[in-house]
């Protein structure tokens, strides 16, 4: 299960992920995650209490990326474990996302 907290400041978020994101919790994580983009221009993930992403999950950073981009937004990840941070290196997403402390 993930569990998304989200604190709002103007026209940004900040959503503080929990759980694993994988195969099982990416549908609903993604909902909630577009349904955000179109409300705020700016949304920063908190990833500290994500130990673990899937390619499901990657896909949905990438949906959520491309989302946020096409209307002139901006997405970044903090707090993003080093377990992740390598499958973002791994997989060159650390060379497309806003990854702060990266």
């Amino acid at each position: 299960m993930v569990e998304v907290v989200l604190k709002k400041r103007g026209n940004a978020a900040e959503l503080l992920i929990s759980g694993r994101i994988d195969s099982n919790t990416t549908i609903a994580l993604e909902k909630t995650l577009l349904e955000q983009a179109k409300q705020f221009e700016t949304m920063t993930l908190d990833f500290s209490k994500v130990p673990y992403i899937s390619s499901a999950g990657l896909r949905t950073i990438m949906k959520l990326h491309k989302k946020m981009g096409d209307k002139g937004g901006v997405l970044q990840l903090r707090n993003v474990r080093k377990d992740v941070l390598d499958v973002f290196q791994v997989t060159g997403f650390l060379n497309l996302l806003n990854i702060e402390d990266a």
